[in-house]
């Protein structure tokens, strides 16, 4: 729990408990983001009420405020002092607000007005969106300040990716299933009371699976806290580093996705991959109720899906550990993209058959989380050894609004085409909006992935470029 300074262990191989203590974190990332990135939409637009561009907008907003609150979140993780390091404080006094700003997105009031509707999403987005920042920078840069060893790195985010696949599947497989006890079978009238006009409707399941959601995310969050270590991997006396302001921050950013190739490739397919599957997330459950016809077997089909997924995780693992990263990656979004280009031409006479199908995205999906994680922490010490900084507090703020941005990027995108197409909750759909969902659900995301694996064919820092940038590095700290 305490930061170590000790150069032993450095590069230490780590205990198997503390790489399951770190990946337990992700749970409650996997949580939020997956409920919000299969369900959110959804609920908004056919629970909630709200219009599809006015749900897009709210959930825009909410991703722009990071281009703020991501470098500075950066800039004051890498300048922290505590006697637990500069990272694990935020998780200790982080966890709470973040679960309870979670809580706040799914009980939406009933107001008269879209306007107040609107407004209401908005705010609890951008307090959602801060406390996520305030956890999510400081626990990704962890990966970069646990160890340093590239092999150790994928290791980490193997059990990080299981953990996340694991609340993923949860994320997106109970909340339906809790609405559906909710309105079908609860039946029992002394919980009426606590529920009042919400009783045996769709918001009380959602209420329900928040609040069950907000208190495992504590405890998640928490777990990392107590179980993880940070090491010091220092290569510059403290008063040689330039002094930093937020601003300047920021400005590194920029400049480093200039200038440093490694982080502009790595937070490029971050963005792309991300953009890809939520898409993907976003719009399947309307592809599943309007394309396909499938209106109670939709957690059975996600449970498939991610269960898939996390079996599937220690596969890429390995591959990425014996053919490459970015080598790894490009064979799987080859296979996701022939995936999504059939997505479109399925009907309703599909039937089980969208379990082989769920169970292909699953396997691919994997890949396309796990990889550009592992790649991100290689980027610190090849810029350390330009700089002589040691900077994950600002990578990771970059790398996090470029993951973040993706939800942005593809909410927007959906609500659009929804809305232009003539999209109206809980009705039969029009021809257009029936072929804007088929769009969302398998063109568009397969156009993300084929960048991504592009860009991946540029990616420089393999396993023995790693290597030889510890080695110099190593070798700068004994010449002084």
């Amino acid at each position: 729990m305490a930061a170590s300074n000790e150069d032993s262990e450095k590069t230490k191989p780590l205990k198997v408990s503390e790489k399951l203590f770190y990946g337990i974190g992700d749970i409650s990332n996997g949580l939020a983001v997956s409920s919000m990135s299969v369900w959110y939409l959804y609920y908004l637009t056919d629970v909630a009420g709200l219009g599809a561009a006015m749900a897009g907008i709210a959930v825009t907003i909410g991703r722009l405020w990071d281009a703020v609150t991501d470098p500075l979140m950066g800039w004051i993780t890498d300048h922290t002092k505590s006697r637990w390091g500069k990272r694990l404080p935020y998780l200790l006094f982080g966890a709470i607000p973040y679960a309870l700003a979670y809580f706040s997105l799914w009980v939406v009031p009933e107001f008269e007005s879209s306007w107040a509707t609107f407004f209401y999403v908005t705010i609890s987005l951008l307090l959602f969106n801060t406390c996520l920042t305030v956890v999510f920078v400081p626990y990704t840069s962890l990966t970069a300040a646990i160890t340093n060893d590239y092999d150790e790195r994928t290791s980490i985010t193997g059990f990080r990716m299981v953990c996340s696949q694991v609340a993923f599947l949860i994320g997106a497989a109970v909340p339906p299933a809790i609405v559906h006890w909710s309105v079908k079978t609860r039946g029992d009238g002394n919980l009426d009371a606590y529920f009042g006009s919400w009783a045996q409707t769709a918001r009380e399941g959602h209420l329900i699976a928040a609040a069950l959601f907000a208190i495992i995310m504590v405890a998640s969050i928490w777990t990392t806290f107590k179980g993880t270590t940070e090491r010091c991997f220092e290569t510059a006396n403290t008063e040689d580093k330039p002094k930093h302001t937020p601003l300047s921050y920021a400005g590194a950013i920029i400049r480093a996705l200039k200038s440093n190739k490694p982080f502009a490739i790595s937070v490029s397919i971050l963005l792309l991959s991300n953009c890809a599957a939520t898409l993907a997330a976003a719009n399947l459950p309307y592809y599943l109720e309007y394309i396909l016809g499938i209106t109670t077997d939709s957690s059975s089909i996600v449970f498939v899906l991610f269960l898939t997924a996390i079996l599937s995780v220690p596969f890429w693992v390995y591959l990425a550990r014996r053919f490459g990263k970015a080598e790894t990656y490009r064979l799987a979004m080859l296979g996701y993209i022939a995936v999504f280009c059939f997505m479109p031409f399925f009907t309703a006479s599909l039937g089980n058959g969208i379990y082989p199908v769920s169970m292909l995205i699953g396997f691919f999906h994997a890949a396309a989380l796990t990889i550009p994680w592992a790649i991100v922490p290689d980027v610190v010490e090849y810029d350390e050894l330009q700089t002589g900084e040691r900077r994950e507090g600002l990578f990771y703020g970059g790398t996090t609004f470029s993951y973040k941005a993706a939800t942005g990027i593809a909410f927007l995108i959906s609500t659009l085409l929804l809305e232009f197409s003539g999209y109206t909750a809980n009705q039969a759909q029009t021809p257009s909006a029936l072929a804007a969902i088929r769009i969302l659900i398998g063109p568009a995301p397969a156009i993300f992935l084929i960048c991504a694996a592009a860009l991946a064919l540029r990616y420089p820092l393999t396993a023995s470029k790693h290597k030889e940038i510890l080695s110099a590095l190593a070798e700068k700290k004994a010449a002084r």
